[in-house]
């Protein structure tokens, strides 16, 4: 169960909060609703809203389309805070037990389903046969943390069936001065304050109410990636400043002669000053022209890298706001890096201009050039050392050998709404008929089902659930494991060898006494030294909890992206549950597209009261492996291209460092070669400063990545967040970069003949 409060995530997005109960025995939400009731007197939340989502089957004109309906209170679309684009939100009488269906869509819904009809309020829509009349549209920029098609109100039939599933959950708005903290308190107050005898077959089990905001709960971990980007963005940004500051102060020197000559002939400061910042801006807009069409092409290839769990990741454009900001950086960068050297020049005298070499930098300028480049090599030192623990990271991650043969392997996901097969009997002649049909296609080696499947999305009848062993002599212990109900062809498709006991047979259907096979993992927990087949087992919340036999131990195998661990697993025979989600787990050589036309053609002919849905398509194991990594990946992918961004600029820093210093330092090198000086000794010579300013770099990257790692060291996985390796290896490669940047310019002047260099100016 859970529960949303807190303020409109439009209005007011930090004051949104989420708070969910977790109570031991179910049905949990009388107790929900109790507890609602409460809050409504209150001071955390006031006024909550119930919400659930469940799939419903809209009439449109290619026939029955699967769409997501959002179950709420009267009061949902006022407690967001945005109004709708047309029409109106609820009437707090319509979700009366004898009132008029009406629902509010989404702008998505209202532009593919109803053609953006502007005459669409007041429109009739059939839902599961059922006509609801239009009475609002929302506008685009509204979003929950679902993603509804359109909202109804909650009628007194769907909270029924939720006490019975222990489905819905609630949004409320927090009281004006009430912290979050002050909100998980006083709602944990609440949860303890209600009597749990007060309802049918509970015990005084634990219970809590925890509170997380509402905009935690829409971002979840997608907002690490965005801010890791963002950060990437400013280092390169701040390196690509240093650049710019490096060179403009170059010019300075070398125009020190002119703008005194200028001044000499009747140019104001003023007028110096206008026109040394002005070639500075034109300098930035010129970086900024050539960012902003980098960014239209690197657009696309950010979408396609990007995981599809970043919250309207699909919608992102470069627009006006996008280009105001890019203007906006190029005028910041361009005075605040233009502005030291254009007062320098327009604060020129003439006559210490005239007294000055021409093009020879004063000690100063030099000693801040030299900062520029630290500056340089240490955020480049950093990004590259953040860099190379994020990569280490999903190079761990990545399932290089994930336990079975992935190629030539597919899940496709059905759904039977309850609506059309209410009974667990009717759910299981659907699936046996959908299997039966799949199984004899020719092109298909294999069929298996399971409630969920490796690297997949553990949503539905496969998530977390407790799992209770009775007969202790503490009494009962519990323990978390991933419950899935599968078929017997289940381990053979995913390659689990029986370790113990025996597989699902055609005996254990329904009515046949539970049982249930465990991974090597869970065994070792429930045997305690002992045997952990023949145990009887309960799983679920249901009162009372049905009851599973241990028949067969498999193997322990990896099921998740995010982590290399094994979990605590137990399968049930797929003909035992009542699940109304689940996946055909095909082996054919078909590609997935062919595969999916197919498999759909298929679940028309044997289920033609089940209505289409274009999101649940044939998905490769290849690509949910994939997937599943999709975030580490994102995040490695940015940090590895910002980083050799990085280095390329501080490359170039060096570079015009080096390359500026020989030229300073022209008519000194010519008398060391008359001298006798060799060039690879030249070359040694040039080098070795450039080398020892991007040491000092190194060592203050060094000391800043270590420091920074706290902020990336939750997205570490199988890594130390000071993994010596990896920034010894940063800071060696950032030398080697150093090295290879300064021998170009540094070989170009050792090749210099001593005359010209002599003559030289």
């Amino acid at each position: 169960m859970r529960c949303y409060c807190g303020h409109s995530p439009i209005r007011t997005p930090i004051d949104s909060l989420r708070f969910g109960a977790r109570i031991r025995s179910a049905p949990g939400c009388a107790f929900l609703d109790r507890c609602s009731r409460r809050c409504a007197r209150g001071r955390p939340p006031s006024r909550p809203s119930r919400f659930t989502a469940d799939s419903v089957a809209h009439c449109a004109r290619e026939g029955l389309v699967e769409v997501r309906a959002g179950r709420v209170s009267t009061n949902f679309i006022d407690l967001m805070g945005i109004p709708p684009l047309a029409g109106r939100g609820f009437l707090p009488d319509e979700d009366a037990p004898r009132a008029s269906p009406v629902m509010v869509v989404s702008h998505g819904f209202w532009q593919q389903r109803l053609g953006g009809d502007p005459e669409a309020v007041d429109r009739a829509v059939y839902i599961d046969d059922v006509p609801y009349t239009v009475v609002g549209i929302m506008p685009s920029a509204f979003r929950t943390y679902r993603t509804e098609d359109f909202w109804t109100p909650s009628v007194p039939e769907d909270i029924r069936k939720w006490e019975l599933e222990a489905g819905y959950e609630l949004v409320a708005r927090l009281s004006r001065g009430v912290t979050v903290e002050e909100a998980r308190r006083e709602l944990q107050a609440i949860a303890a304050s209600v009597d749990l005898k007060d309802f049918s077959g509970w015990g005084d089990g634990g219970r809590t109410l925890g509170v997380v905001p509402l905009k935690e709960e829409v971002v979840g971990d997608s907002a690490y990636p965005l801010q890791l980007l963002l950060a990437a963005v400013a280092v390169v940004l701040a390196i690509a400043c240093a650049n710019l500051a490096q060179l403009l102060l170059a010019r300075s020197d070398r125009r020190v002669g002119e703008f005194a000559t200028r001044k000499a002939i009747g140019a104001s400061s003023s007028q110096l000053f206008r026109l040394a910042l002005t070639e500075s801006l034109l300098l930035s807009a010129a970086g900024g022209m050539g960012g902003v069409a980098l960014a239209y092409w690197l657009l696309p290839v950010l979408l396609a890298l990007a995981p599809s769990e970043i919250p309207r990741i699909a919608e992102a454009t470069i627009d006006g706001r996008v280009l105001a900001t890019a203007v906006a950086l190029v005028v910041l960068t361009g005075c605040a890096f233009g502005m030291t050297p254009a007062l320098r020049l327009a604060r020129l005298s003439v006559l210490q201009a005239m007294k000055r070499a021409p093009g020879r930098p004063s000690p100063r300028s030099a000693q801040f050039r030299s900062a520029l480049v630290v500056v340089q090599v240490a955020a480049s030192v950093t990004l590259v050392a953040l860099a190379g623990l994020i990569g280490r990271t999903f190079f761990t991650l990545l399932p290089s050998n994930p336990g079975f043969q992935a190629e030539s392997l597919a899940a496709f996901l059905v759904h039977l709404p309850p609506k059309l097969f209410p009974e667990p009997a009717d759910r299981l002649r659907a699936w046996n008929e959908l299997v039966r049909r799949v199984e004899a296609r020719p092109e298909v080696a294999s069929v298996g089902v399971g409630s969920n499947v490796p690297f997949g999305h553990d949503d539905g009848f496969g998530s977390v659930r407790d799992l209770a062993e009775r007969g202790r002599a503490d009494g009962t212990e519990e323990l978390n494991a991933d419950v899935r109900a599968v078929s017997p062809s289940f381990f053979q498709l995913f390659q689990m060898p029986l370790l113990r006991g025996r597989n699902f047979t055609a005996a254990d259907r329904a009515g046949a006494p539970g049982v249930a096979i465990v991974n090597e993992r869970l065994a070792r927990k429930l045997a305690r030294g002992g045997h952990a087949l023949g145990r009887r087992v309960h799983i679920g919340f249901d009162a009372p909890l049905p009851a599973y036999r241990i028949v067969g131990v498999v193997a322990n195998r990896r099921s998740s992206g995010a982590t290399t661990d094994v979990w605590d697993e137990i399968y049930i025979p797929h003909k035992q549950s009542r699940a109304q989600l689940g996946y055909l787990i095909i082996r054919s050589e078909l590609d997935s597209r062919t595969l999916d036309r197919a498999l759909r053609q298929e679940v028309r002919a044997a289920l033609p009261q089940l209505p289409d849905n274009p999101r649940l398509t044939a998905a490769a194991m290849e690509d949910l492996i994939s997937e599943s990594v999709a975030g580490p990946r994102f995040s490695a992918t940015l940090v590895s291209g910002f980083s050799a961004l990085a280095l390329l600029l501080a490359a170039i820093g060096l570079f015009g460092l080096v390359a500026y210093s020989v030229s300073q330092r022209r008519q000194e090198l010519g008398i060391r070669a008359a001298l006798g000086a060799r060039p690879r000794d030249l070359v040694v010579t040039i080098t070795r400063s450039a080398v020892a300013v991007t040491a000092g770099g190194a060592a203050v990257g060094l000391a800043a990545g270590a420091y920074l790692t706290r902020f990336v060291e939750s997205q570490l996985y199988a890594i130390e967040p000071l993994d010596v390796p990896t920034f010894v290896g940063a800071a060696v490669l950032m030398l080697v970069v150093a090295g290879v940047a300064a021998y170009v310019p540094a070989r170009r002047a050792a090749r210099t003949d001593p005359m010209t260099a002599l003559r030289y100016e």
